[in-house]
């Protein structure tokens, strides 16, 4: 299953917010597997990087958004969704 989640041209700033907004949602989402979830170090270790994956990628794209010298920008996003029988290592 395919889930459209964004598409549209929206100003840097209007873009700049949607990108924080779903970032910041992934991101407090490993943070509650963190508190709330007795996971392995391993996962625990796994979700830290994670976090700080997205902080740089969040930062990095606002700041090219910002230094494109445009004012308005295209963000096509998307959610692919897979069910599976089993977790598989």
């Amino acid at each position: 299953m395919d889930i459209e989640l964004i598409s549209g041209v929206f100003s840097i700033a209007e873009a700049e917010q949607l990108l924080t907004a779903i970032f910041n949602t992934k991101i407090q989402f490993h943070q509650n597997r963190i508190r709330t979830t007795h996971e392995t170090e391993e996962d625990i270790e796994h979700s830290e990087r994670r976090i700080v994956q997205l902080e740089e990628t969040l930062r990095n794209a606002i700041r090219k958004l910002k230094q494109s010298g445009r004012t308005h920008t295209h963000l096509n996003a998307h959610i692919e969704v897979n069910t599976m029988a089993r977790l598989t290592p």
